[in-house]
């Protein structure tokens, strides 16, 4: 036996102080009576009456002792030690996406929870407790932890993912449980069913045949106002008939539903159109009701959607610019004359310069055409206004095989387009990719100015050329439309557990995301993109500052397809290693009993009281 509190002993000075007050108090108590006689005759008879009652200050006494004793010993805290009485208990828990799963009111984590706790509560005293729960990361929540309450506080506060994890990576957490204590009680909590298994004890939570229904491979096209959507429904527990609607924006009712018959664990493909000009978002949604909602629908974001950089464009005309970037870019875009832009207050993403040439560059991307006088920063000097050869020429398009330029020509033939008038460009960076050329000058490149902004160079005015009217113009416009405000993000599309790419756009800065649960999530970047894991089912909101203004773009982390099955059947589980039968010592506590003996002591010390005083015989 050992104590906790060995000072609460010092309470026993307390007996030799209740022993000298019992010798030192009067024997006797005064009474006042009517009189003497009665008094006295009443004395000599209540003497024969009860012979005993001399031996009730010895028993207060007593009882006080005994109650001083027990008080001290409750305070001290002892505690007895059984040995070979407790066990070391090593808990791995399933906290992949299905155990959100609900199982009538509640989900089969909590009843996970529970059963976990039912164990510790049961376990003897003195057993240590640790679990580590699997899923997309396994965690180790807690280790080697004695007090009961502690780690059924600590099992309280988890919470499962909505990531996936296979057996092998559970078996191998259990494994290491094992082979550092052979003589480990270790249980797997989960909702999968094993057949044999070994070395550790399986707990099943949740029913076999869980109605679940789910969405995935959502893809769309958007053509002349007309939205079409493809999907795959599944049941996986039996033959159903599904509802799916198609909401737009946000909106509360669908805009079209459609009504499939599916075979229970077969994906069932399902069409729904309408119409509409324009769209932010769509979700597509299972109405019929199972266990598991997170798998239910699916939102999609119009990437193209997000794409509405404000234009600047400074020109007498601007109308080519214009046309270009009002059929692609749905951008805003402003349209002043070259007076009007040194006193023009404002920012933009692009700004497009026809025939003009700034003193300085602005912050943002920008297109210098026909420039004809150097700036500072713009990456490249003049020679002067030259004519073609004959008075008209064909520029010839790069031959270069870098990535970089093939993306930007992607889909030019480059024949056919002549200029009569080009400026001379000379000191180019190294950073810029020629495009064309003429007579081996560049007439138009594209790259990074030294603001580190992107920038496109046309080195002729487009009423000099006839490449406006070539099929190539408006491919070769997109392409540097998509150049000049290249995509934050190429899909919104992504599955838990994946990671989010974004691409680091020049003069972004700020880089974070918001999961669905208002977590902040700061981007890991390695200069040109930047990547942030995917834990949750829902909306990410990934925000960021291009050139000091605040923009943000969405995207949508759908459930595991691995976790949407209510039923996961495996052959084995079992744990390698031969176990053994080491048994910790265990511990009992006393103190329950120790404040019970406390409280009836005092009650018989109250009786003996009232006893003596009231004379309650």
């Amino acid at each position: 036996m050992s104590f906790t509190y060995p000072l609460g002993l010092l309470v026993l000075v307390g007996i030799p102080i209740v022993i000298l007050i019992y010798i030192l108090r009067s024997k006797y108590n005064e009474q006042t009576v009517t009189s003497t006689f009665i008094w006295k005759l009443s004395e000599r008879f209540l003497k024969k009456r009860n012979p005993l009652s001399g031996l009730t200050g010895l028993i207060s006494l007593l009882l006080q002792i005994l109650i001083i004793t027990v008080t001290a010993i409750a305070i001290a805290h002892p505690v007895f030690t059984l040995p070979g009485a407790a066990h070391d208990y090593c808990f791995v828990l399933d906290t992949t996406g299905s155990m959100n799963m609900k199982e009538g009111r509640t989900t089969r984590i909590e009843l996970a929870k529970e059963e976990i706790e039912d164990v510790i509560r049961g376990a003897a005293d003195g057993s240590t407790y640790t679990l580590s729960c699997v899923a997309g990361d396994t965690v180790k929540m807690f280790e080697g932890v004695t007090n009961k309450d502690k780690a059924c506080e600590l099992v309280e506060s988890i919470e499962a993912e909505y990531t996936s994890a296979d057996t092998a990576k559970t078996l191998k957490v259990a494994q290491k449980y094992f082979d550092a204590n052979t003589s480990a009680l270790v249980y797997l909590v989960t909702d999968k069913t094993y057949g044999e298994h070994e070395n550790i004890e399986i707990i099943k939570v949740g029913k076999d045949g869980h109605d679940n229904y789910a969405v995935s491979g959502v893809t769309y096209s958007h053509t002349a106002g007309e939205l079409n959507v493809t999907a795959e429904v599944i049941s996986y527990a039996k033959d159903a008939t599904l509802t799916v609607e198609l909401y737009l924006d946000g909106a509360s009712s669908p805009a079209a539903f459609a009504d499939v018959s599916v075979k229970a664990g077969e994906k069932t493909a399902v069409e729904l159109g309408c119409e509409t000009p324009r769209f932010s978002s769509f979700r597509t949604a299972v109405k019929n009701s199972d266990g598991y909602g997170e798998d239910n629908g699916i939102i999609t974001y119009n990437i193209k959607n997000d794409k509405t950089y404000s234009t600047l464009i400074v020109s007498e005309t601007g109308f080519f610019f214009r046309a270009i970037i009002d059929a692609y870019l749905d951008s805003e875009v402003t349209v002043i004359t070259p007076e009007e832009y040194p006193t023009h207050e404002g920012s933009y993403g692009l700004y497009i310069f026809d025939c003009y040439t700034p003193d300085s560059l602005p912050e943002g991307a920008v297109w210098l055409v026909n420039c004809t006088k150097s700036i500072e920063n713009s990456g490249f000097g003049l020679r002067g206004l030259e004519s073609a050869k004959d008075g008209v020429g064909e520029i010839v398009k790069s031959s270069s095989t870098a990535s970089s330029v093939r993306k930007l020509l992607a889909g030019v033939d480059g024949t056919g387009i002549y200029i009569s008038e080009y400026v001379k460009y000379s000191g180019m960076y190294l950073k810029f990719n020629t495009l064309f050329t003429y007579d081996s000058n560049p007439v138009i490149f594209a790259g990074t100015n030294g603001e580190g902004y992107r920038q496109v160079v046309f080195g002729f005015d487009l009423h000099d050329s006839d490449i406006a009217l070539n099929p190539d113009f408006v491919i070769l416009m997109r392409n540097l439309l998509d150049y000049s405000f290249p995509s934050v993000i190429d899909k919104s599309g992504f599955t838990v557990g994946e990671e989010a790419v974004v691409n680091v756009v020049a003069g972004a800065e700020a880089i974070k995301a918001h999961s669905p649960s208002g977590k902040e999530i700061y981007a890991e970047s390695d200069g040109s993109t930047a990547t942030f894991p995917l834990d949750e089912v829902g909306t990410y909101t990934v925000s960021m500052k291009i050139s000091g203004a605040d923009t943000s773009y969405s995207i949508y982390a759908a459930a595991h397809p691995a976790e949407s099955v209510p039923t996961v059947r495996e052959d084995s589980f079992s744990l390698s290693g031969e176990r053994t039968y080491e048994k910790r010592d265990g511990e009992y506590d006393p103190t329950l009993i120790l404040f019970i003996c406390l409280a009836l002591l005092f009650i018989a010390d109250w009786g003996v009281f009232c006893y003596e005083k009231y004379q309650l015989r």
